[in-house]
Parts: C-alpha cells; structure tokens; sequence
C-alpha cells in the first residue's frame, strides 16, 4: 500500500487535475463537465490518454473518433469472445491484446496498475464507489458513467466528448441519433396492439430485471412494446412466481442462452415460450442498449416482435447507424 501512495503522489505531482464539487463557472480554457456522480471533472487541456473501465464510455470513445487515446480497457473485452471480436476491429491494439486491463471485473480494480499507466482521465461506472474516491482522493480526474436512459446516454457521450476535444463529432452523432429515432419511433408508434415484454439481465441473471425508469423501458417503448414490469425501479429482482403471473408474450436477453428460458420447468406454461418469443439480443456489442446503439436494438426487436407488421428495412437502418457511428468499412465487419 506504501508503494502504491508513492506512486500516487509522484502522479500528482506532475500535474492532474482535480475533481470538484460542482461549481458554476470554470477557468478560461479549462474543460468541466458534471458527471452522474454528481461531481464536476476538469482538464486543463482535452484528454490525451484515457483509461476506461465502463464498457459503454469505451464504445463512446470509438464512436467518437477517440480510440487512439485509450490505453487502458476492461478486461472482459479480452474475456468474452463477441466483445473481443468487435473491438478487434474497432482497434488493432485490441486485436493483438497490447491495451493494459487494469480490472478483472466490473468491482475489481487494480488501482496500482491503473497509476502507473498515467492517465490524465479515468472513466469508471458507479458502481465503483471505493475506486473512485480514491482516485479523486489524490486529483486523478474520474468521469462515472451510469447509462442509465437514452437521454442520459446523450448526456454523457457529450461530456466525454467535451473532456477529449471532440465536441463537433458528439453533436453530429447526436443530431443524427435524434432524427433516425424519430423517424423509427413514428413508425413503431402506429402498432395498434403492442405486446408486453420482460426483459432480463445479461449473464443468465434471469429473474433480474429493469423497471420503467430505466434504459430498457426506452428501448422497449421504442419498439412498440410495453414492459411488463409496473415499478420505476431501475434493477428489481423478481420471482419465478411473479414472472408466471405476468406472463410475458416476449422475454429479452442481452448477451444469455435463451436455452436458460427454455429448460425451466416452472417457464414451461409462459406465452413467449410456447411461442418461441425468447430474443437474445446478440452479438452484445452491436445490441447494447446502453448506448446510442438503444436504436439499433429497437429496430431489432420490433422487427421480430411483429413480423408481420413491420415494414421498417432492418439491416439496411442497421447498418446506417453503425456506419455513421463507426465508418462504412468497420460497419460493414460489424454486420458480417
């Protein structure tokens, strides 16, 4: 522990920038935004090397022409094989597995290792509270993401932007983003009869679900759909009782077997799965509802929710937003 705050200091004492309370003005040429943390974050210049632990501000990253500057990554994007196969081509580095992980898990931080790759921004998820006061115990600048709705989706992929310099790219994603959901939410929209849906978390964590103040519940109202979970809870857990009473005519996974529905004896009786109207949402990269990609994942679902009444062009809107998000010839791997 010793090394580990000599290794700190030494880090501060070069130059980091704090993060603050917030405030309402900044410095001239300082860059502050607000986080989900409710803290403000400043860099005196724009970001030039950025670890990101949070999966999602990853993908921001990439989406938002940043990618050169990351130097380190989650593990699990070399863990899981679809993850990896994405940001294979999203960046060589990752390819040929030269990007640092300092974590071995969402609550796993090596801060040691974090340090010494000297970064002048750290982007982290909430849920790494102890990591983060650290961090910022010693002025290392921490932007905490949660993803948590659409809106707050935009909300952060314009802040991370702001932090790298890239707020000209951010807006033209952002501009874009609202016209194709318009335009896709008009179409969804007109479903007369909407189906319900219970969506589960991803690693087979079937009885965990989202309720309406949540990122699920935009995705799934953006397909035409209602969630079949009442409570605004983000992240309530429910039984194999209170799922039967539902009875749900679709179950949404993200990145799970559908085969974990299929074999539970006490789902056997349930509408989506005499009706095989369990979707996961595969590969987890290109459906990740956590990001502006929520879009990609409504087309998707409102396809196959209603096959007959849909007449929205599916892989060519797809492959649209993955081109404007990532380029025409990284899309094109993406969807192959």
């Amino acid at each position: 522990m010793k090394a580990l705050l000599i290794s700190l200091l030494t880090y501060c004492v070069v130059g980091c920038s704090a993060t603050t309370p917030p405030v309402a003005s900044e410095k001239k040429g300082t860059r502050c935004v607000i986080d989900s943390s409710n803290t403000q974050v400043c860099l005196i210049r724009p970001a030039k090397r950025i670890v990101s632990l949070f999966e999602s501000g990853l993908d921001g990253l990439y989406m938002l022409g940043q990618g050169n500057k990351v130097i380190g990554i989650p593990a699990e994007v070399y863990l899981q094989p679809l993850l990896f196969n994405a940001y294979s081509k999203l960046d060589p580095r990752i390819a040929q597995q030269q990007l640092a992980t300092p974590s071995q898990g969402s609550n796993a931080t090596n801060i040691e290792s974090l340090v010494l790759l000297k970064p002048d921004l750290v982007i982290l998820g909430s849920g790494q509270t102890q990591t983060i006061q650290l961090l910022r115990q010693f002025g290392i600048a921490v932007y905490v993401m949660q993803s948590g709705t659409y809106q707050q989706v935009k909300e952060e992929l314009y802040e991370i932007a702001r932090l790298t310099g890239a707020e000209q790219r951010a807006k033209e994603i952002l501009d874009y983003s609202d016209t194709i959901l318009a335009e896709v939410a008009l179409k969804t929209s007109q479903q007369k009869h909407k189906q319900s849906v219970y969506y589960a978390w991803s690693g087979g964590r079937i009885y965990s679900t989202s309720g309406r103040q949540s990122i699920t519940n935009d995705f799934i109202e953006l397909a035409g759909a209602y969630n079949v979970v009442k409570t605004d809870t983000n992240q309530p857990n429910v039984n194999p009782e209170t799922l039967v009473e539902w009875n749900p005519d679709n179950i949404v996974l993200w990145n799970t077997d559908p085969a974990l529905i299929y074999q539970r004896k006490e789902l056997q009786g349930l509408k989506a799965v005499l009706q095989q109207k369990v979707f996961n949402l595969s590969p987890a990269f290109i459906y990740n509802p956590h990001t502006i990609k929520i879009i990609v994942t409504a087309i998707y679902l409102h396809h196959h929710m209603y096959p007959e009444s849909s007449d929205l062009p599916v892989k060519s809107l797809q492959l649209q937003i993955l081109q404007k998000l990532y380029g025409k010839n990284i899309a094109k791997e993406l969807m192959s």
